[in-house]
């Protein structure tokens, strides 16, 4: 059960203020700064504590952000890689190079992907090497550094694989390719797709990993559905259309069912309230009738109704 949210430690507040916190922290790496793997390990332990103290709010303000940096990717995909990781049932250490490797994969590639995030056209030749390259860079920067976890570093190398050989740099495939580096592939695409980008319009929280459900490989679908329980079959911070015509924001996952704690924001004829109405989507005159997004910009501050 979530506790009440005080500013101290409200996500949609402390998650942003990570991003210098992890800028520090690339720069470090890089330069081989001794003090890396200590500031590697504050941060993670401030992303684990704000995830555990408010999970749902954490994953509101993941799926309601309107943070332009490309360095809040990282941050929230640390934050679904630790809930994943309570879910799966990870031991201590491949949990900490899971977390590590979401949050330091992309650390050669970071400034590349202002542009990539604001392009809708065809990569040059150039910018793809660049794009395939940046797995090994980053994985050798991390061992430069004095991080020597082969998970950490398999997990690195491997996080654009895929499970049908599409992926790169070595276009493995499924069995070639470790648990830790498909689920960091997940909470990267999951965070990158519920985004808005320049060339698309977000997609549905729903709809962010359906092309891997299209495999049939056991263990991916294992990992998948810890991942989909983590973050709930209706995430905190996503849109529902409920049956009476309403749209709804879910404010909360239920432990032992599916079915989420919501707040109606806009009537049948997608005009909005003065204020949430809460609503018994166990109620079949309310229950959720899908995913959606919201007809208008809502009126009210949306963070507060994870408090």
């Amino acid at each position: 059960m979530s506790m009440p949210v005080s500013d101290k430690c409200d996500p949609f507040i402390q998650l942003d203020k990570l991003i210098p916190v992890l800028s520090d922290l690339y720069t470090a790496i890089k330069s081989r700064n001794e003090k890396c793997q200590d500031m590697l390990q504050s941060l993670i332990a401030r992303i684990n504590r704000i995830a555990d103290t408010h999970p749902d709010a954490a994953i509101a303000a993941i799926h309601l952000s309107k943070q332009q940096s490309p360095l809040k990717q990282p941050i929230y995909g640390a934050i679904l890689a630790h809930l994943f990781s309570v879910q799966h049932g990870l031991d201590e250490k491949k949990e900490q190079a899971l977390v590590q490797a979401v949050l330091t994969c992309n650390l050669t590639f970071y400034e590349f992907q202002v542009l990539l995030n604001s392009m809708d056209g065809k990569l040059t030749d150039a910018q793809r090497a660049k794009l395939q390259k940046h797995p090994l860079q980053a994985a050798q920067f991390m061992e430069a550094a004095g991080f020597i976890d082969p998970q950490l570093t398999k997990a690195i190398r491997q996080h654009h694989e895929r499970p049908d050989g599409s992926g790169y740099p070595n276009h493995l495939k499924g069995p070639d390719i470790s648990d830790l580096a498909l689920v960091v592939s997940m909470c990267e695409v999951y965070t990158a797709r519920i985004d808005n980008r320049a060339y698309r319009k977000p997609v549905l929280a729903r709809e962010a990993l359906s092309h891997l459900y299209k495999e049939d490989d056991p263990r991916l679908k294992g990992l998948l559905l810890s991942f989909a329980k983590a973050v709930g079959v209706y995430p905190p911070g996503t849109w529902v259309k409920l049956a009476n015509n309403e749209t709804a924001v879910v404010t909360r996952r239920q432990k032992n069912s599916p079915v989420p704690i919501v707040k109606a924001l806009f009537d049948r004829n997608d005009m909005p309230y003065m204020g949430p109405l809460s609503r018994d989507c166990n109620d079949p005159a309310l229950k959720v009738a899908g995913a959606t997004f919201p007809p208008s910009r809502p009126s009210v501050e949306l963070s507060a109704l994870f408090e």
